[in-house]
């Protein structure tokens, strides 16, 4: 008889993201973490392909445009310590070969590009 009264309790569900930033919405939660592990591959890229030539102490902020099928569309140095450091970061990002975004990332920008910004540090 005890266990038909607890099956008779209200059930409440909580999201495992509940508190973690999530939305209730499994999908729409699934699909903010693919994005972003998509952007922590495109960190991550930019890191591994960062030259090592030390061209002085300084420091480049580089701000891109990922397309739908994951290249490079546009890339501007927006700040830089000196030239050769510029065009070093510059051809880093421009080289990148991405994979493209999930097709929920694809879907929300309408065919637009996806805005990114990557700071060079040369220390």
């Amino acid at each position: 008889m005890a266990c038909l009264l607890a099956l008779s309790q209200p059930v409440v569900a909580q999201s495992i993201f509940d508190g973690l930033g999530g939305t209730a919405d499994p999908a729409r939660d699934a699909a903010q973490v693919e994005y972003e592990q998509w952007k922590r591959t495109i960190a991550r890229q930019a890191k591994e392909h960062t030259s090592r030539l030390w061209l002085g102490h300084g420091s480049v902020t580089v701000h891109f445009c990922v397309d739908a099928a994951g290249r490079v569309a546009d890339a501007n140095v927006v700040k830089a310590s000196n030239n050769e450091q510029a065009l070093l970061a510059l051809s880093t990002i421009s080289s990148l070969k991405l994979p493209p975004p999930p097709a929920s990332a694809r879907k929300a920008a309408g065919g637009k590009c996806h805005l990114f910004s990557q700071s060079f540090y040369y220390p």
